[in-house]
């Protein structure tokens, strides 16, 4: 797909995410599902087995998740590919700090998540494109900005930094393990005016905004959970709108709207939700399934994700669905003891906010479940900060939202520890459950 035609495409995805109507956005769907059902069956060796002749509802599909993606990946693909081979190469690439494509065609990723089990991503050439029209339109980068050049900060495992162009941005891709010296130096010396991260980058870089010699008109958040207090630091440092994009190795899941608002991609990518025992709240567990990928499918894809969806229409008039908070992943729920003896679960979003409402001096932080008994707290204070008040009220407050879950919490080690990004996606998770391990 040429530029020309990618911003096309762009032009058209950012006008649909506008302009479609509930029923015409339904209607979207129901064909894109049809029409990737007939193509898998066709293509895929996985779904020919297992879809129904005519299938063109996805309850006829089975529900996927990384294990089976895995394990099952020669025959779900569409394109002849092996798993092992292509796990070969992405290893090799990361060895060496390379960008190749597999076969000088697809794109591959080798994504570990959070939960280190690994998962294999692979993108065909206008799958690439797609996906880049897609960013250029719902990004957040101001569509008025006449010379976008962006800091995209990934996980690459190479400390050098590549700087490509496409539809008029330029990216400067660099990778997380770079230092916060080298991250300034490059900011200026490349005159970078869009930051888009991690917010565990960006609030390093927020700390040094002081050095910064250009002016940065927006940023950009991903792969982590971007908190109110991490947004409103990221906001006072850099003078600069803060938007979030929702996405993984699945794909771009959700975009920040001119509102505010975080609204799922639904003609790109179609959510299902299914009970994930919150009883505090509506958090669901999202399965998802994408309505254009076809050589390496995602449908019915189980994520560990745990969103809320916001109620009612927004003001900027998508009829897109909105999350009110993604509030973590399952593998982050705290599992309390219950008077009875059972067990209640915690979802990691209201463990979250027990420790942002403690204090304003809290920077990061880390809340790690290793038993049933033992919660560790980890925490990076502002200068001068009362430790003792803060440990106190981040009890109180852990406390409460226990007892309306209907558990108890255990008493609470505060440690020294600095919070540290997992060992092998390294993401930081600001809660966690190592019990379940």
């Amino acid at each position: 797909m040429r530029s020309a035609a990618r911003r096309s495409v762009g032009t058209y995805l950012r006008w649909r995410s506008s302009h479609l109507d509930v029923a015409g956005l339904q209607a979207h769907q129901r064909r894109r599902v049809a029409r990737q059902l007939a193509y898998l069956r066709r293509h895929s060796p996985f779904y020919a087995e297992v879809l129904p002749p005519g299938a063109s509802s996805l309850v006829a599909a089975p529900l996927m998740d990384k294990a089976l993606m895995m394990r099952e990946f020669d025959r779900i693909n569409t394109a002849g590919l092996h798993r092992d081979e292509l796990v070969a190469f992405r290893i090799e690439q990361e060895r060496r700090g390379t960008t190749e494509l597999f076969r000088g065609r697809y794109a591959v990723g080798l994504s570990s998540g959070t939960s280190g089990n690994k998962v294999l991503t692979v993108l065909s050439p206008r799958e690439r494109a797609r996906y880049a029209a897609l960013l250029w339109a719902r990004s957040g980068i101001p569509h008025d900005l006449a010379q976008p050049r962006v800091l995209f900060a990934l996980r690459t495992n190479n400390p050098a930094f590549t700087a490509v162009t496409t539809l008029g941005v330029e990216l400067v891709y660099v990778d997380y393990f770079v230092g916060v010296d080298e991250l300034v130096r490059l900011v200026n010396d490349r005159r970078l005016n869009v930051l888009a991260g991690p917010p565990s980058v960006l609030t390093t870089l927020a700390e040094h905004h002081d050095r910064l010699t250009s002016p940065i008109a927006a940023v950009v958040s991903y792969a982590e959970e971007l908190d109110d207090p991490a947004r409103t630091r990221l906001a006072a440092a850099f003078r600069a709108p803060v938007v979030e994009l929702y996405q993984g190795a699945e794909g771009m899941l959700a975009f920040t709207c001119q509102a505010g608002s975080l609204h799922l991609n639904e003609d790109v990518t179609l959510l299902e939700l299914v009970e994930a025992g919150d009883q505090l709240g509506a958090a669901r567990q999202a399965v998802v399934t994408d309505l254009y990928r076809r050589t390496q499918p995602f449908v019915r894809y189980q994520l560990h994700d745990l969103i809320e969806l916001a109620p009612g229409p927004c003001g900027c008039g998508s009829v897109f669905r909105r999350i009110r908070r993604v509030h973590g992943r399952a593998d982050s729920i705290l599992h309390l003891r219950a008077p009875d003896g059972g067990v209640v679960p915690l979802m990691p979003d209201y463990v979250r906010r027990s420790v942002n409402q403690a204090s304003d001096d809290v920077h990061e932080y880390q809340v790690i479940q290793w038993g049933p008994d033992d919660i560790e707290v980890r925490l990076r204070l502002a200068a001068g900060a009362d430790e003792a008040a803060i440990e106190a009220a981040i009890r109180r407050n852990l406390a409460s939202w226990a007892s309306r879950a209907g558990g108890q919490v255990p008493a609470l080690r505060f440690t020294g520890t600095p919070p540290q990004p997992d060992a092998t996606s390294h993401k930081l998770v600001r809660v966690l459950n190592r019990s379940l391990r």
